[in-house]
């Protein structure tokens, strides 16, 4: 016999004092264990969809939600997952680290954890509170990128025997450190297979000048290397500097880039570029020029900047999709995994290549 409905005068009562499991328990009609499963994410599939209902919604009634720090008491957890990042405001500036943190505190919510952000910007003192942090146990896991992977703040995580996972690119070799990787071969090479005949010698890669993207020319070129052994291609680069700390100038940069260099840009047929923000500024240029993009010239950006706002009605760039947000969610899972005993290291995730109208493929 379940009980849901509470008078006021009853409601009162209870609020006077701290509501516990025990108080769902008895309204409930359960023992204390069912009310414990059915309002831990982990484990509420183990009770049935009515009885977990009915005790969600007398915890609703009463107010109630787990404390997670007598919790924590009890587990040693803290129900908390670290990201530790060194560039802070370029990264939230970048709308792949917002897609992927989107995806992991999402997924790790469903387990009861949260996300704490610590930062580390190579700077003595910022970086002693970070390791005091780590030392004090402020996590049960951490999350970062593959630039902080190395000095103190991974040796004293490695010596803590904590998790610690990091979202490299395609190509990057990452060593002792779980990680999720990117990999773009196969999207490249779909791109170079649907290069048409007369553009092969008139290419050239747009790029921001940063290791990280020279990185990406050399994953295409080897995708051009395996399409085309016999070096049917020519490709060329193109490059410009700009402010690494606001990746929301990018656009400025590669604009001025490219209207002072525009003469040789309308040299070549096809446009590989290191970013949709890079591409986005070959197409406003050469489209402001009277260069009909997928036609007279084929243009192919990376990351989907357009799809970032899903309401977004009309995406034109052919780009590459690493869909960032479900990277987050396969790494959140991956600790979730880790911490309950699983052994997972390292997770390949392939990008696809988005056919538009700047480089329509049938």
């Amino acid at each position: 016999m379940f009980s849901l409905k509470l008078e006021n005068s009853e409601v009162s009562d209870i609020m006077k004092k701290r509501i516990t499991v025990k108080d769902i328990a008895e309204r409930a009609g359960v023992n204390y264990a069912t009310v414990s499963r059915a309002l831990n994410p982990a484990t509420a599939s183990m009770i049935s969809e009515k009885v977990r209902n009915n005790i969600q919604a007398i915890a609703d009634e009463l107010g109630y939600r787990p404390s997670y720090s007598g919790k924590s008491i009890v587990t040693g957890k803290t129900y908390k997952i670290g990201m530790i990042l060194g560039s802070m405001k370029q990264d939230f500036s970048a709308h792949d680290w917002a897609r992927i943190m989107c995806g992991l505190t999402a997924e790790i919510q469903k387990h009861g954890y949260a996300l704490t952000l610590l930062y580390a910007n190579g700077s003595e003192t910022m970086d002693t509170q970070v390791l005091n942090f780590l030392m004090s146990g402020v996590a049960d896991g951490y999350v970062t990128g593959p630039s902080m992977v190395k000095g103190k703040v991974t040796e004293m995580l490695d010596k803590l025997k904590v998790p610690l996972w990091v979202v490299s690119e395609s190509g990057q070799v990452v060593e002792k450190v779980n990680h999720i990787q990117r990999d773009d071969m196969d999207s490249f090479c779909e791109v170079w297979r649907n290069v048409p005949k007369n553009c092969l010698k008139k290419m050239i890669y747009f790029s921001e000048f940063s290791k990280e993207k020279q990185l990406r020319l050399q994953e295409i070129e080897r995708a051009g290397q395996m399409v085309y052994p016999d070096g049917e291609y020519c490709m060329k680069g193109m490059f410009y500097n700009h402010d690494m700390k606001n990746t929301a100038l990018q656009y400025r940069f590669a604009l001025q880039h490219l209207m002072k260099n525009l003469d040789e840009l309308k040299k070549y047929k096809f446009i590989w570029c290191d970013s949709d923000l890079s591409a986005v500024a070959v197409y406003d240029v050469l489209t402001e020029a009277g260069v009909k993009v997928g036609k007279d010239v084929f243009l192919v950006g990376y990351g989907d900047l357009e799809m970032y706002n899903e309401h977004f009605s009309d995406p034109v760039l052919s780009t590459i999709s690493a869909d960032a947000e479900q990277i987050g969610h396969v790494m959140g899972k991956a600790l979730m995994d880790q911490l309950a005993g699983k052994k997972v290291n390292r997770i390949v995730t392939k990008t696809i290549f988005v056919s538009r109208e700047t480089f329509p493929v049938k």
